[in-house]
């Protein structure tokens, strides 16, 4: 399967590694991230993958929609204005090392942390943020009322920025 090819890291945590790779099958750019391939961490993958499947499925929810409203008035929505990830694909990759559970996902840009540094810990404009602390907590709610699920691992390094499509054709 030549579908991906990987050209850049983005990011490592402790489970996984995260590639910047070329979907050759609809000519775009996306984020690969690779499980290690212990057999918890492959048990712990099929368990993310099935709370990612049913979250993008209820992102289309009337309900969903129309709870979104109270959020956007005056905008025309989509699956973004849920500020939580899209999972795009998943597949396991047979390697040298085992087996490893990879996940497909959109291309999102620096997380959080990232953000507090630029700004020296000293604080960010208050306008920047409220307007993530808004999007983080729609998510939140998404996530809790409407998928019945609970983030247990909220932290700056987990709160990745969405690029701009000026932003994505400019780095692409």
């Amino acid at each position: 399967m030549n579908r991906y090819v990987v050209l850049q890291k983005l990011g490592w945590g402790h489970f996984s590694t995260v590639w910047l790779a070329k979907d050759f099958k609809y000519e775009n750019y996306v984020a690969l991230k690779i499980q290690k391939s212990a057999p918890h961490y492959l048990e712990a993958s099929y368990d993310e993958v099935e709370i990612l499947q049913m979250v993008d499925k209820r992102m289309a929810s009337p309900e969903w929609q129309n709870a979104l409203r109270e959020y956007y008035p005056d905008e025309k929505l989509s699956k973004d204005n849920t500020h939580v990830i899209s999972l795009l694909n998943s597949f396991i990759h047979k390697g040298p090392y085992g087996n490893h559970f990879c996940f497909v996902f959109e291309i999102l840009g620096v997380n959080l942390y990232e953000i507090v540094k630029r700004y020296n810990f000293k604080g960010m404009p208050l306008h920047i943020c409220r307007r993530i602390a808004k999007q983080v907590l729609i998510g939140l709610d998404f996530l809790h009322r409407f998928c019945g699920v609970i983030h247990t691992d909220l932290k700056p390094e987990n709160v990745l920025l969405c690029l701009s499509e000026a932003e994505i054709v400019r780095d692409g």
